[in-house]
C-alpha cells in the first residue's frame, strides 16, 4: 500500500470512472441527460436512476445501497433551492462531462457526471457540501482571463467593491498543491472564495483563478516527467499580476501576492521571476523543501488512515525509505531525478523547487511580508515551519508575524470528532473573519 497524503489545497471527489457500455440514450443532448439523473437523485429515485442510467460496468463498482447512503449522509439539511453553473464538456471521443451546483438553504454540493457514447453514466461524484453563501451586496465579481491568447487561457473572477473607488490596492490568491479551482476548493471549505469576499468588501481587489492542472490535467499528464512549479503555479500568477496591473481602477504599486500552503513557499520565487508584487502575505507556508514537509504529513497521517497494525508498520517502513532517498536527491542529475519517484510524486518536479533556496530569497528582498499560521494546522506545522520563519526572519524589519490558535491549515476553526486528521475538513465552515481582517489592515497598512 503506498499512500501519498499531501493535502495542500486539492478537491476531494469520490470519482468512480469506470468502461463504456453500448446502451443507447442518444435521443438528448448531455445536458439534458446531466438534468434528468440529477432530477432523479433530487427525487430520491435510486433504483429508477440504478437502471435506467447506469452502465453495467458502474452497477458493478457502486450499488443502489452505496449510493443512497452517500446520498444521503451528505444532503442532509436544508431545502432544495436550484441547480446551477451546469455545464458540459466533451473530454475524449467517447466520454462527456457534466458538472453543476446543488444549491440548498444550507450547503451547496458540486456533482459530476461522466457519461459514455451511449449516454449512461460511467462515472458518479458528489462533494462534501459548502456552506450556500450570497454575493455580498456591497461587491462585485467580473469574469476574467488569465494568459489570454496563451496555450493555457485560465478562467478567473475579478471581485472588487461596488462603490466606484479608483487606485485601489490589489490581492492575487496563489493555491496550494493539487489541481483546485478558483476558490480553492477542499473538502468541505471554499478558502478563496471566503477571503476574496472579505477583503473586497474592506475595499481591496482580488484576482482568483482556476489553477492550469485543474484546467489542462489531462494535458499536462502527458510530459509529467517534466512538470515543475513554474507551469503548474509560476507562470500563471505573474500573468495575473500582469493583467490585473493594466486595468485602470487598480493601483498598479500596491498589488500584493498571497499564497496559501505551497503557493506561500512559492511566493518569494513568483516575485523573483516577474511578478514584480509590492509585498507577499504567506498563508501556512514554509521556508523547509516541500519533500521534508510531505515525509513529516505522512507519517503523523498513517495511524488516522490505516486501521490495519500490520499495515500501518508497512507504511511507516515505506515514508522512510522514501525519506532517505529524498535526502540525496539534489545531488542527483535532472535525468537521475526524473526516473524517480518519492511520496507518489516525481523526483524532478521536487528537485526543481528545492534548488530555490527560499530563505535567502525572503532575505535578500526589502519588501513588506506578512506571515500567518494556524495553530492547530496538521499539514504545514506551527512548531516546525512557522517557528523556522520566526528564527530565519529575525533580523528582517519588514516582517509581520501572526499565529492563531484553534484555527486549521485552511484558516478555520474545528472542534469535534476527527479534530487534527483529514475528517475535520468535511465539516463545512469558513475561513475566519480575524484573519481575513487582519490581512485587510496589513494591506492598508502597506499601501498608505
Amino acid at each position: 500500500m503506498r499512500i501519498n497524503w499531501l493535502m495542500l489545497g486539492c478537491l476531494v471527489f469520490l470519482v468512480l470512472l469506470t468502461g463504456c457500455t453500448k446502451d443507447n440514450q442518444t435521443t438528448l443532448t448531455v445536458e439534458e441527460a446531466g438534468e434528468e439523473v440529477i432530477g432523479l437523485l433530487q427525487g430520491r429515485e435510486y433504483d429508477k436512476l440504478y437502471e435506467a442510467w447506469f452502465s453495467s460496468e458502474l452497477q458493478e463498482s457502486l450499488s443502489v445501497a452505496e449510493l443512497s447512503s452517500d446520498w444521503e449522509e451528505k444532503v442532509t439539511d436544508g431545502d432544495f433551492v436550484e441547480v446551477s453553473a451546469l455545464q458540459a464538456e466533451r473530454r475524449t471521443e467517447n466520454l462527456d462531462v457534466v458538472e453543476a451546483s446543488l444549491e440548498y438553504t444550507a450547503a451547496t454540493f458540486d456533482i459530476r457526471l461522466i457519461f459514455n457514447e451511449g449516454m449512461r453514466l460511467v462515472g458518479l461524484s458528489l462533494s462534501d457540501g459548502f456552506i450556500t453563501e450570497k454575493l455580498p451586496g456591497s461587491i462585485m465579481e467580473e469574469e476574467i482571463i488569465i494568459g489570454e491568447g496563451t496555450e493555457y487561457e485560465l478562467g478567473g473572477l475579478l471581485t472588487l467593491p461596488k462603490d466606484g473607488k479608483e487606485e485601489l490596492p490589489a490581492v492575487v490568491l496563489v493555491h496550494g498543491s493539487g489541481p483546485s479551482d478558483r476558490d480553492e476548493s477542499a473538502f468541505a471549505y471554499k478558502p478563496f472564495r471566503d477571503i476574496a469576499w472579505g477583503l473586497a468588501e474592506q475595499g481591496i481587489a482580488v484576482i482568483r483563478y482556476d489553477k492550469r492542472t485543474f484546467t489542462y490535467g489531462n494535458e499536462m499528464a502527458e510530459g509529467l516527467d517534466n512538470l515543475t512549479v513554474y507551469e503548474e503555479t509560476v507562470e500563471d500568477a505573474i500573468r495575473a499580476a500582469e493583467l490585473i496591473k493594466t486595468d485602470s481602477r487598480i493601483d498598479e504599486q500596491h498589488v500584493f501576492l498571497a499564497g496559501h500552503s505551497l503557493g506561500g513557499m512559492l511566493a518569494p520565487r513568483i516575485d523573483a521571476e516577474g511578478g514584480d508584487f509590492s509585498g507577499f502575505i504567506i498563508l501556512a507556508g514554509s521556508p523547509r523543501p516541500l519533500w521534508e514537509i510531505i515525509y513529516d504529513q505522512n507519517r503523523n497521517l498513517i495511524e488516522d488512515i490505516i486501521a490495519d497494525e500490520k499495515e500501518q508498520e508497512e507504511q511507516r517502513i515505506f515514508v522512510e525509505e522514501e525519506y532517505e532517498k529524498a535526502k540525496s536527491l539534489q545531488t542527483m542529475t535532472d535525468e537521475e531525478a526524473k526516473e524517480l519517484t518519492l511520496f507518489g510524486i516525481d523526483g524532478y518536479y521536487l528537485k526543481e523547487m528545492a534548488e530555490y533556496n527560499i530563505p535567502e530569497l525572503v532575505e535578500d528582498q526589502e519588501k513588506p511580508l506578512l506571515i500567518l499560521q494556524g495553530e492547530d494546522d496538521f499539514q504545514v506545522f506551527y512548531d516546525k515551519d512557522y517557528k523556522r520563519w520566526q528564527e530565519i526572519l529575525e533580523k528582517h524589519e519588514g516582517v509581520t508575524f501572526i499565529s492563531y490558535p484553534g484555527l486549521n491549515h485552511f484558516f478555520i476553526a474545528y472542534e469535534g470528532a476527527g479534530k487534527g486528521t483529514l475528517a475535520e475538513y468535511e465539516i463545512p465552515n469558513q475561513v475566519d473573519e480575524e484573519v481575513i481582517q487582519d490581512i485587510g489592515e496589513w494591506i492598508f497598512k502597506q499601501s498608505h
